[in-house]
């Protein structure tokens, strides 16, 4: 019985011990790929999709300009420019890594979650006063947007120089 009681503890502590080495394993590959992209920085609207087919915008033919400041201590600025109008939002942002539904990305994917401080009209999300917004980092080091599931505009933002 004592060996058994031995064998069972010390099998809890193996597997106690894995877990938390695969998640400190999970959290740094999460970490290093985010610091690889450089996600802080300037991150500029550069295409705008409708749900047309074939309508893709760019450049000055999109409804508007926009972009991202993701700075280093998680906090944001979004700048939206749209004719002599602009609005602007802040808040913070964390990063976190799920499973891609995305046959064509890898397995995992990052996403960032950015939480806004108040309502305001250029948050893009599929949910009505909601102050969170969801983008994904791609493979190609580009952020997308998720507002196009709900008939939202499709954009797409990449790293300024």
């Amino acid at each position: 019985m004592k060996k058994i009681l031995l064998l069972l503890a010390l099998s809890a502590t193996i597997y106690s011990c894995t877990k938390e080495t695969n998640d400190m394993v999970s959290n740094l590959e999460t970490d290093d790929m985010v610091a690889a992209l450089g996600y802080t920085g300037e991150w500029e609207l550069v295409e705008m999709t409708g749900s047309a087919v074939g309508s893709v915008y760019t450049g000055s033919d999109m409804q508007w300009q926009e972009t991202y400041d993701i700075n280093e201590d998680e906090s944001f600025v979004k700048t939206r420019v749209r004719g002599d109008s602009t609005v602007i939002a802040s808040g913070t942002y964390t990063i976190t890594e799920e499973e891609s539904m995305d046959e064509s990305e890898s397995d995992i994917q990052s996403r960032i979650e950015f939480l806004h401080n108040t309502d305001n009209k250029i948050i893009g999300n599929c949910h009505s006063n909601s102050t969170i917004e969801y983008l994904y980092f791609t493979s190609n080091n580009k952020l997308i947007s998720t507002w196009n599931a709900c008939d939202g505009p499709g954009l797409e933002y990449v790293k300024s120089k």
